[in-house]
């Protein structure tokens, strides 16, 4: 049976995108920006009578629907925005710090400010959850790379394992650019202090690439979008809306997150998951599209330059719209095979692709025909290209004073060890995908995967 889902957006990016988000589902689910409504449609969809807006809203006695959403920031604009753009937000879920000063892009600044006002970040989590009958799902939207998404986010891993360690965690994650200079000089620091966290307390991480995210964005949108990540962050907020689909328009399969992460994560070690999209064409049916959920060009942490992937497992959604609002199970067999055919599997798992018929609800002919998610090795490439970039400022101890609490010796060797137990983690993470590619890897026996 399905549970409700809590979302925690933390930072100005993940703020951001959950604006996005929640724009997606109230807009399948018919629900206006205040919490209301939208009048009925005249010919109504008879599965939308049955969607589970509830699982992700809470109702109040005005029939108005409320996210099951906390809002965290050390600075107002972003959340403020939101507020303003969806007055549906509770305002009693908004974190804002008294000074109103962000984190400085500082991963120990986030995390200090976190730790230091944890009690009350805990009671708006306990708040939240005492208003569900069967909770299921915590997911986090933030960067791995600035200093609130990075900083609060990997306290609210810790303290989330800690005290619901029992419920599934999940992030969308956005990981920083290596292929621009970042005007955040400590933003592979940053990473590699929140990527040890999602190691050890994600039961499952969406890998989102902003150099990928940055060319997709180029292709679909071209310089259309007005506003800074717009674009971007719609790729996102598709994504991880779609990932609930058939939790919110509930099927005879993958009707719990459960389920969908059961199949997308076979051991604790393999749990950082890509995606891709396919755009939406009148010209292109279910079989085109689930071919077109393989273009390089639309996957979400493309990596150039290396060999092909090996996959662990893929889940494609269909969303229905432009030419198809039915689906044609030979188009779909059809895909499935070709899919299968085209797609290198590791070798201890089945050649499955699984297949989500999605619904668009409320939702106009959405923009994009479908995602995929998967298990890939390509994750391994993503974790060397920010320890490379790490390195450059690990290996002269540069800006080390940004962690430090004075500039002793004994200090600055105090953080680079803990730097260095972060980058082993990664490592750890490296070995585990390059390892899953052997026949023998589910013997738990390293030697032989040498």
């Amino acid at each position: 049976m399905p549970g409700e889902v809590i979302t925690l957006q933390t930072g100005q990016c993940g703020n951001q995108v959950g604006l996005e988000y929640w724009n997606e589902l109230t807009q399948e689910h018919g629900i206006l920006p205040d919490g209301t409504k939208e009048a009925s449609p005249s010919t109504p969809s008879s599965r939308l009578e049955h969607g589970r807006p509830d699982l992700f809203f809470t109702v109040s006695e005005t029939n108005r629907y409320i996210p099951r959403s906390i809002l965290i920031d050390l600075e107002p604009s972003v959340i403020s925005k939101s507020m303003n753009k969806m007055p549906m937000f509770n305002p009693r879920n908004v974190h804002l710090s008294e000074q109103g000063n962000g984190a400085a892009n500082n991963w120990q600044q986030g995390y200090s400010y976190g730790l230091s006002n944890q009690d009350e970040l805990i009671d708006l989590i306990d708040r939240e959850v005492d208003k569900c009958d069967n909770l299921s799902t915590f997911q986090i939207f933030h960067s791995v790379a600035g200093g609130t998404g990075s900083g609060v986010g990997s306290l609210l891993l810790e303290l989330l394992n800690d005290r619901f360690g029992k419920k599934i965690i999940t992030t969308f994650s956005v990981f920083p650019s290596n292929e621009r200079t970042s005007d955040v000089v400590v933003q592979p620091y940053n990473t590699v202090l929140t990527l040890k966290r999602l190691i050890d307390f994600s039961n499952g991480t969406f890998v989102f690439d902003n150099d990928s995210l940055n060319s997709i964005e180029n292709t679909l949108y071209g310089m259309k979008e007005t506003s800074a990540f717009e674009g971007t962050n719609k790729l996102i907020s598709f994504v991880s809306a779609s990932v609930s689909n058939p939790l919110r328009f509930p099927s005879y399969m993958y009707s719990s997150y459960e389920s969908i992460m059961s199949t997308l994560v076979p051991t604790p070690d393999l749990k950082f998951i890509t995606s891709s999209l396919a755009p939406s064409a009148s010209s292109m049916n279910e079989h085109d599209n689930l071919l077109e959920l393989l273009n390089d060009k639309y996957k979400m942490n493309r990596v150039e330059g290396i060999e092909k992937p090996k996959y662990i497992s893929v889940i494609d959604y269909l969303i229905p719209g432009g030419k198809y609002n039915s689906n044609n199970n030979s188009e779909i067999n059809k895909g499935i095979l070709k899919s299968q055919s085209r797609l290198e599997f590791v070798p201890w798992t089945a050649n499955s692709v699984s297949v989500i018929l999605g619904n668009k609800g409320c939702r106009k002919d959405p923009k994009f025909a479908g995602i995929q998610i998967s298990n890939n090795t390509s994750i391994a490439t993503v974790f060397a290209k920010i320890l490379r970039q790490y390195d450059l400022l690990a290996k002269r101890e540069a800006y080390i004073n940004y962690y430090t609490e004075n500039n002793s010796n004994e200090e600055r060797g105090r953080i680079m060890e803990i730097f260095n137990e972060c980058k082993e983690s990664i490592l750890g993470t490296i070995d585990e995908y390059k390892g899953c590619q052997y026949a023998n890897y589910l013997d738990d026996n390293d030697d032989d995967m040498i």
